[in-house]
C-alpha cells in the first residue's frame, strides 16, 4: 500500500514537473526577464501568506483523523469554518500594511496586482484544509488527481493568455488567479463526494487543532521562510531581473525535491496511523531509499544543467546555471530533512524540526545579508545551501539519538531494496498499460 501510494504520487510529481517545466519555458520565452521576475513574486506570494496564516491546521487535520481517530467529517467542517475566520483576519491585516509591503519586499510588484492576489488567500486556505482530509483518509488517488490537473490547466490558460490573446503579463496574472480559485472549488467538490460536508464550529476540536497546529505552524513558518525569503531579499536588494534568474534556478533545483516531497506526503499519514514502536524503522527505510534515488537525480542535473538551461530557456538565462549548481547539494541535504521531519511530526514532536529549521534560517538570512550585494544570486544560492545542509544535519542527529539506529541504516541505500522497488514499479506500470489496452479493446 505504501509503495503503491508513493509510486502514484511520484508519477503525479513527474507529470507535474513536466507541466511546470513547460510553464517556466513559456513564461521565459513570452515575457521579458523583469516580467518573469514579477511572475515569480505573483506565483509565490499567496502561498507564503497562506503558509504563514494557516496556523498549522492542515497538518493538525491529518494528525487528528489519523492518530486521534476523530471523524473526518467533523474535522473538515470545523477546519473550513476556521479557514473562513483566518481569511477574514488575514485580509484585514494585509490591507492595513499594504503600503509597507509594496515599498519593501514587493517593491517590484505593480500595485494593480495586489487585489487579485489577495482574493486567492481564502481559496488557498480552503484548498489546503480540503486536501488535508484526503491525505488523512489516505485517498492519494484523488489527492494526486487534483495535483495532476493543476499544471495542465495552468499551462493551457497561459498558452491562451500569451499566444492566442497576446495579453501579456496582466493576462497571465488573471489566468493564474482564476485557475487557482477553480482548482480549490474542484478539490471541494471531489472531497465532498467522499466526506459529506457539514459546516460546524467545534470549540474542543479547534482547541486540539491549535495545540497541535501551533508546533506545526512554527515548523511551517520557519520552513517557508527558509525556502522563499531569499527571493524577497533579492527583490528588495536587487531587481526583478535577478529575481527571474534566481526563480528559474530554484525551480529547477527543487525538481530533486519531488521525490522526497512525494514520499513525505504519503509517509506522514502512514506514520500517524502506525504503532509508535514501528515509526523509526519505517522512517529509516524510507529515508535511505529516498536519498539514493534523489542522489542519482542530483548527479544527473549537475552534469546536464550547463547545456540544457540555455538551450531550453534561452541564452539570456545562462546566468541561472551558477546558482543552480550551488543549490543542488543543499537540496540533496534538505531531502533528508523532508523525510525525517515526518517522523517527528507524527509523534507530536515538531519542536525538533523547528529547531533544525531555525538553525538553517539563521544561517540563511545572515549569509543572504552578507553575500547578496557582493555576489548577487550566487550569494543567495550559497546561503541557501549552507542553511539546507545545516537543517538536514541537525534533524539527522536528533533522529539517530531517538531511534538508536546507526547512521548507515538511515543514509546508505540498500541495493536489494532499490531493486525490489524498481521491480514493483515495472510490474505496476505494465499492469496499467495492460488495463488501458483491455479498456480500449472493450470500447
Amino acid at each position: 500500500m505504501f509503495i503503491r501510494d508513493v509510486f502514484f504520487t511520484l508519477t503525479t510529481e513527474i507529470f507535474s514537473v513536466g507541466g511546470n517545466l513547460f510553464i517556466g519555458i513559456l513564461l521565459a520565452r513570452a515575457l521579458t526577464v523583469p516580467e518573469r521576475g514579477i511572475m515569480v513574486l505573483v506565483m509565490t506570494l499567496p502561498w507564503i501568506i497562506v503558509s504563514l496564516a494557516g496556523m498549522g491546521l492542515p497538518q493538525a487535520n491529518i494528525y487528528l483523523v489519523g492518530r486521534k481517530k476523530r471523524k473526518a467529517q467533523t474535522v473538515w467542517g470545523n477546519a473550513l469554518v476556521n479557514a473562513a475566520i483566518i481569511s477574514l483576519l488575514t485580509l484585514l491585516f494585509l490591507s492595513a500594511i499594504k503600503g509597507t509591503i509594496l515599498n519593501t519586499a514587493l517593491k517590484g510588484l505593480p500595485p494593480q496586482y495586489w487585489r487579485p492576489l489577495m482574493l486567492l488567500i481564502p481559496a488557498l486556505l480552503l484548498d489546503a484544509m480540503t486536501l488535508s482530509i484526503l491525505r488523512a483518509r489516505q485517498r492519494f488517488d484523488l489527492f494526486n488527481l487534483r495535483r495532476l490537473v493543476v499544471p495542465m490547466v495552468t499551462l493551457a490558460g497561459f498558452v491562451i493568455a500569451l499566444l492566442v490573446v497576446k495579453g501579456g503579463l496582466t493576462a497571465v496574472v488573471n489566468v493564474y488567479v482564476i485557475v487557482t480559485a477553480l482548482m480549490a472549488l474542484f478539490s471541494l467538490v471531489m472531497t465532498q463526494r467522499q466526506v459529506p460536508l457539514k459546516l460546524a464550529w467545534n470549540r474542543q476540536l479547534t482547541t486540539e487543532s491549535l495545540q497541535f497546529g501551533a508546533k506545526s505552524y512554527l515548523q511551517n513558518l520557519v520552513g517557508t521562510l527558509n525556502y522563499r525569503l531569499d527571493v524577497y531579499l533579492l527583490a528588495f536588494l536587487l531587481s526583478p531581473k535577478e529575481v527571474a534568474f534566481y526563480g528559474v534556478a530554484t525551480s529547477l533545483a527543487e525538481v530533486a525535491w519531488y521525490i522526497p516531497n512525494s514520499v513525505g506526503l504519503v509517509l506522514f499519514p502512514r506514520l500517524s496511523n502506525a504503532p509508535l514502536e514501528q515509526v523509526h524503522q519505517i522512517t529509516a527505510k524510507v529515508c535511505r531509499n529516498t536519498l539514493g534515488i534523489t542522489g542519482a537525480l542530483v548527479v544527473g542535473m549537475l552534469g546536464m544543467s550547463r547545456l540544457l538551461v540555455p538551450l531550453v530557456y534561452g541564452p539570456a538565462y545562462r546566468a541561472t546555471v551558477p546558482p543552480l549548481l550551488i543549490l543542488l547539494p543543499g537540496v540533496m541535504a534538505m531531502g533528508i530533512y523532508k523525510v525525517l521531519t515526518r517522523d517527528f511530526t507524527s509523534r507530536n514532536q515538531q519542536q525538533v524540526s523547528i529547531l533544525a529549521s531555525s538553525v538553517a534560517l539563521t544561517l540563511n538570512v545572515g549569509l543572504d545579508l552578507l553575500l547578496i550585494r557582493p555576489w548577487g544570486i550566487v550569494g543567495a544560492a550559497t546561503a541557501s545551501t549552507v542553511g539546507y545542509t545545516a537543517a538536514g544535519a541537525v534533524l539527522l542527529i536528533f533522529f539517530l539519538r531517538d531511534s538508536k539506529l546507526d547512521w548507515r541504516e538511515v543514509l546508505l541505500p540498500r541495493w536489494d531494496e532499490l531493486v525490489g522497488h524498481w521491480h514493483w514499479v515495472k510490474v505496476s506500470f505494465w499492469n496499467l498499460v495492460k488495463q488501458r489496452q483491455d479498456l480500449e479493446r472493450v470500447v
